[in-house]
């Protein structure tokens, strides 16, 4: 059944900062071939992409994930991967979203207002738990279907992976700000989105949890793993099952960006595949920094997911209102409203919360398939 809801401050204090991380339901997003009996490449089920998802399979059990991080493999084709959430990485200050009584200290090109937090005590460093299942086993699907704003993966260092674009609908990578101050005869510099590419959603105060996450390739991941030339590895997996990787080929030389498919991703050579295979890419620039377009992160998956999961993730992204410097607010969906109607939006949300629990527990039988289910908890 669901782990319990998700709550980022005090269920009866509207605050206009704090992301509400709706609860991820354990509804199935893909299902693994009860054809598939071994991870090996010479096993038939007459289907013609059998010998790849063995091989995918194959490679997922040999991938070395962060500490902190726990896998097992439930199946042949089931891999449930268990993250502490704590990034391996973090700065001592961070750019979080301003709440009103706050100082906003920078303003990003979208015009979110931005106030400093110390990782240790503002509610960031209060990581909620990982926890997913996943198909290992993953086949192409005839069509496409889009990302949504919240977690569309795990990466092997333990975090979630979120599309490219923030709740605001912007590309996240895009809107960065940053703000250098002096404290206790110290300089520090405090970022929106780290020099690691990530950042938290929600932690914005007492008793809350974040849930941190990238948006576009973990390059101080991807230092620890690939070394800063070498060819990129699996860093993650997509709730469809497929690899992601860095922005390297098995040559470690960059990958164009313009080679990739609209889901970035590629069917080529990698460590693990040396005679190809698909995956995604996470795409760099001449420099090894991570590019800050949309294609920075996945904006759909080219496996087989369930559309009803998919269309109810929606819902699971950063629901937050962003401050503004003209005075409003910015909702989710785009609109500038007052701070006042901002907050009765933010109200009226928690109250969908609470009734979308309820109902989702009573749709979910406790026999019901996990896969492929990304879901939270906050401990």
């Amino acid at each position: 059944m669901l782990t319990q809801l998700l709550q980022v401050g005090p269920m009866n204090t509207p605050r206009l900062a704090a992301c509400l991380v709706l609860p991820l339901s354990l509804l199935p997003l893909g299902s693994c071939s009860s054809a598939v009996t071994a991870a090996s490449s010479t096993t038939s089920t007459g289907n013609s992409t059998t010998s790849t998802t063995n091989t995918y399979a194959a490679a997922y059990q040999a991938v070395t994930w962060a500490s902190g991080v726990t896998v097992a493999f439930t199946s042949n084709c089931s891999m449930t991967v268990t993250s502490s959430g704590i990034p391996p990485f973090h700065n001592t200050y961070y750019l979080t979203p301003a709440t009103g009584s706050q100082t906003v200290v920078a303003t990003t090109a979208s015009g979110i207002q931005l106030a400093v937090a110390a990782y240790a005590t503002s509610g960031i460093s209060t990581v909620n738990k990982v926890s997913a299942t996943f198909n290992i086993c993953p086949t192409k699907a005839t069509s496409t279907t889009a990302t949504s704003n919240g977690p569309i993966g795990i990466m092997t260092s333990g975090e979630a992976i979120f599309d490219p674009y923030e709740a605001t609908g912007v590309v996240a990578m895009a809107d960065n700000a940053s703000y250098t101050f002096t404290s206790g005869g110290v300089s520090y510099t405090a970022s929106f989105i780290d020099q690691c590419n990530s950042h938290a959603a929600g932690g914005m105060g007492a008793n809350s949890g974040s849930t941190w996450h990238y948006h576009a390739v973990p390059t101080c991941w991807t230092t620890t793993v690939d070394g800063a030339t070498g060819p990129s590895h699996i860093i993650g997996i997509a709730l469809d099952g497929f690899p992601i990787y860095g922005g390297r080929d098995v040559n470690g030389s960059i990958v164009d960006p313009t080679t990739l498919d609209a889901c970035n991703g590629i069917t080529s050579a990698t460590p693990e595949f040396p005679s190809g295979a698909y995956h995604y890419v996470l795409p760099i620039t001449s420099s090894g920094a991570a590019i800050t377009t949309k294609q920075s992160s996945l904006t759909c998956y080219a496996g087989t997911v369930n559309s009803t999961v998919v269309a109810t993730m929606k819902k699971f992204g950063c629901n937050m209102p962003f401050l503004l410097a003209d005075g409003n607010a910015r909702l989710p969906d785009g609109r500038e409203v007052t701070r006042a109607e901002a907050a009765a939006w933010l109200t009226d949300m928690k109250k969908q919360m609470a009734g979308m629990q309820m109902a989702t527990d009573k749709m979910m039988p406790d026999d019901m398939p996990h896969h492929n289910a990304m879901h939270h908890s906050s401990e």
